[in-house]
């Protein structure tokens, strides 16, 4: 059996992803975050992995990955355990000054994690497309869209559309990027007073 491997297997309830995660702790005492995901998904998570490894090589702290490869229940990656607290409660309870330090620290990790360029190839299973002025128009369009459609109604919405219309423009050249996809308190941990990066799963790539 897969988790026999482990002393200790403890399911995580938290978060919103599809995958099924755990604490898992060797017989050495050591513990790891595992995750595990549909087969289906092999290719877009080993593409994930190796992406994390990359980003690891760079510096910023997060969850080291460990291991990738597959199990009865699908694709498993497992990666150093944080034995933190989530930054979105422990936040509140800082005192301001301390809450701004973090605030200037998790730019300057997206400014690193920003530092890796998109492909210079098509990604299958991303919604990446080279011309960043392409895709981004066609989420503007679809959005705008629905806010018109949308029965509920915003006094000066229309100004808003207008800028939008008026400034597609800058759009054109853009560089694109590595994105972490989901950046907020949310997805980081406090360990020990430093910031820890979670979460990459809804990565993409993207204006910087």
């Amino acid at each position: 059996m897969f988790f026999e491997r482990f002393a200790k297997v403890e399911p995580i309830l938290k978060g919103w992803s599809d995958d099924t995660k755990y604490c898992v702790t060797g017989y050495d005492d050591t513990k790891y975050l595992l995750r595990i995901s549909p087969g289906e998904k092999f290719e877009a998570r080993e593409y994930l992995f190796e992406m994390m490894r990359r980003i690891d090589t760079l510096g910023v702290p997060m969850c080291t990955p460990v291991e990738f490869g597959t199990c009865p229940d699908g694709v498993y990656a497992l990666h150093s355990w944080i034995d933190g607290e989530d930054l979105e409660d422990a936040l509140p309870k800082l005192p301001e000054a301390e809450q701004y330090k973090l605030g200037v620290k998790s730019g300057e990790i997206l400014q690193v994690i920003h530092s890796i360029p998109a492909p210079e190839n098509q990604v299958d299973y991303l919604p990446y497309n080279k011309n960043w002025a392409v895709r981004f128009n066609r989420k503007a369009d679809r959005n705008i869209k629905m806010a018109q459609e949308c029965e509920v109604k915003i006094n000066g919405s229309e100004y808003f559309i207008k800028y939008i219309e008026q400034n597609r423009g800058l759009l054109e050249n853009r560089p694109q990027c590595f994105h972490h996809g989901d950046y907020h308190s949310g997805n980081m941990m406090l360990e020990n007073g430093q910031l820890r990066i979670i979460d990459f799963d809804r990565f993409d790539y993207g204006d910087p």
